[in-house]
């Protein structure tokens, strides 16, 4: 302890070697240990929402998209599935079928659009924090994340998102009132705007709202009338918004069995429904049927194949800043030969030039230590913040 107020004097007469040194330490820690704790973290968050959908039904195509557009909400270029075919497989009595409707935003969050069965799925608990569940039109539950960065509270209101700025052909953006606010769950339902399905066929156009057609008094308006119908211009402004004075007004264009739906989660009631229900809904045309599980499996293999190549990075760094240290040991004793004999000359013990040289280095390893846990788990806390996937 005696020695401290030299060894902190002679690092900081050396601060910007010593400062080199720390660095090339924290990197040598800081890369095995990032890509260990994200990779871990990545699997077990991967692994977990996985677990919470037995079964995913969507559109034939690319397995990734599909679950990263049912469990994450993504907006992935998949091909959609009807609701005729939701109604269909919703039918069988062997599972519980949820449907998923994932194609619009409101302020750069996931608006999903489902109904109350996804609140009540077997295993997976969503319980609200506040307010109630959405029971008609335009009405909106908001994830976790979503109300503390946004500060809204049931009573407020959030816009959807315009898809193509420049297509007048677009369905305008809607005002969404929200009613309840999710609980915190650490999954992608924290970063989503939850909808019932009729809110969805507004979001695409299938539906809207306006004036009773027979009070409609601007004749430029009306293309043509006959008997008690009344055929209306394009140019008709349509409400953006669902109140209680105008919900009776909207009415839907088309017929619900062809609306899309981006995927349907299936929760067979055991494991032999679930084998008959993949079977087959993978032998009918249109359709497909995957594990998120088998999927998460693949992923997960690749993220361990890219983690051993950082492991062989951090190897490489490891080897270099021990050559270097023990360059910086070499050089550094023989330019402090003269201190060191000095040392020797005024009764100083044999081993004080081994602890004066030894304890600058331990006290740089250990600071390079502490530094990288620290920037690890900032990496951590920020990634986690901003990625549903960790």
């Amino acid at each position: 302890m005696k020695l401290m107020p030299l060894i902190w004097w002679h690092a900081w007469r050396h601060r910007g070697r010593n400062l080199l040194l720390l660095l090339c330490v924290c990197v040598t820690v800081l890369v095995p240990l990032l890509s260990r704790s994200l990779a871990a973290r990545f699997e077990s968050s991967l692994r977990a929402r996985a677990a919470m959908a037995p079964l995913v039904v969507g559109a034939p195509g690319g397995r990734f998209d599909l679950v990263l557009a049912a469990l994450y909400f993504r907006r992935t270029p998949i091909d959609t599935v009807t609701h005729a075919r939701f109604e269909d497989i919703a039918s069988d009595r062997r599972a519980l079928a949820v449907p998923i409707h994932a194609r619009f935003s409101a302020n750069g969050y996931s608006i999903v659009a489902t109904d109350i069965s996804y609140f009540q799925r077997p295993g997976v608990a969503l319980p609200l924090h506040d307010g109630r569940l959405f029971t008609r039109l335009g009405e909106a539950v908001i994830g976790a994340s979503v109300a503390s960065e946004l500060g809204l509270t049931p009573g407020g209101s959030i816009m959807s998102d315009l898809r193509e700025a420049y297509d007048i052909a677009e369905a305008s953006p809607v005002r969404l009132s929200i009613v309840g606010v999710l609980a915190p769950t650490g999954t992608s339902d924290d970063h989503a705007v939850f909808v019932d399905l009729e809110t969805a066929w507004l979001l695409e156009g299938f539906s809207h709202g306006h004036d009773d057609a027979a009070n409609i008094e601007r004749e430029d308006l009306v293309i043509a009338r006959q008997g008690g119908r009344v055929a209306l211009s394009e140019a008709l402004r349509t409400y953006q918004e669902v109140t209680e004075a105008n919900a009776d007004s909207f009415h839907v264009h088309g017929s619900r069995d062809e609306f899309p739906l981006t995927a349907i989660l299936l929760y067979p009631r055991d494991e032999r429904a679930a084998t008959i229900l993949e079977a087959r809904l993978n032998a009918q045309a249109g359709v497909q049927a995957i594990v998120p599980a088998t999927v998460v499996d693949e992923l997960v293999s690749f993220v361990i194949r890219l983690r051993l190549v950082f492991d062989a990075i951090s190897v490489v760094l490891a080897a270099s800043t021990g050559a270097l240290l023990a360059l910086i040991v070499l050089l550094g004793s023989r330019l402090r030969a003269d201190e060191l004999r000095t040392l020797a000359e005024i009764g100083a013990p044999r081993r004080t030039g081994l602890v004066l040289v030894g304890g600058e280095l331990l006290v740089l390893v250990l600071l390079g230590g502490v530094s990288a846990i620290a920037m690890s788990w900032v990496a951590l806390f920020v990634v986690g913040r901003i990625s549903t996937f960790i």
